[in-house]
């Protein structure tokens, strides 16, 4: 008998990965100073539905992996999938901060800055946004840390499992080796933090058509059936 699996999972983590690799394309890149970083927040058109496409595809991408954990029930790699979709709820949480600080409090405070004369005001917002965005790349940096273990959990799950091809674990193995050397090697105010969380993302990606195809598959089967 064929086992039928949902499309809802493989087509939340595709829509998820599609809203934050496209809303991640089209942030820019803060350089400069907090002053320079506020003035370009300003400026850029549309930063917070930018924000909200990231927020709002983490989710996403995390239900994507919830099927993940779930296709593995009742296989070799039912333990290491449960234990990745847990430690994966606490890394897309952490994964979360910087993006909630800049869609509400960021915005808030470029807005100030920007539309303030030279003074107190515009001074007032650059120190804030200072002193609390720094926790946010730190969030970031750790959140690009536990990717790398939520990547390796699966991969082991994948590899024991044995639903699917075997690739996509050793895939999942480079990700979290790439993931955690640039958590440890590099500070959380380099960009290469977030070329570790694309890796991640792309390998979300692989995985999402791995499911839809497999789903094809089966419904395929069954109509010849």
């Amino acid at each position: 008998m064929v086992t039928r699996r949902p499309l809802f999972y493989g087509l939340c983590m595709l829509l998820g990965v599609l809203l934050f690799g496209i809303a991640g394309l089209m942030h820019p890149l803060l350089v400069g100073d907090g002053a320079a970083q506020l003035g370009m927040i300003a400026r850029t058109v549309g930063w917070r539905g930018i924000h909200w496409s990231l927020l709002f595809g983490l989710v996403f991408m995390y239900a994507g992996l919830i099927g993940v954990s779930l296709r593995h029930n009742d296989t070799p790699g039912a333990s290491p999938a449960r234990a990745a979709v847990r430690m994966g709820a606490f890394a897309f949480s952490v994964w979360s901060l910087n993006i909630l600080f800049m869609v509400g409090a960021g915005w808030q405070l470029a807005r100030a800055y920007s539309s303030s004369d030279p003074g107190m005001t515009a001074t007032h917002a650059v120190f804030v946004y200072d002193m609390l965005h720094p926790m946010g790349l730190a969030a970031e940096r750790l959140a690009t840390f536990m990717l790398g273990l939520v990547a390796y959990m699966f991969g082991w799950a994948i590899r024991n499992g044995g639903v699917w091809p075997r690739w996509l674990a050793w895939a999942a193995w480079v990700v979290a080796l790439l993931s955690g050397a640039v958590a440890l090697v590099f500070n959380e105010f380099s960009w290469v933090q977030f070329v570790a969380q694309g890796v991640f993302v792309t390998w979300l990606a692989a995985t999402a058509v791995l499911m839809l195809a497999e789903r094809s598959r089966e419904s395929g089967l069954g109509a010849r059936d």
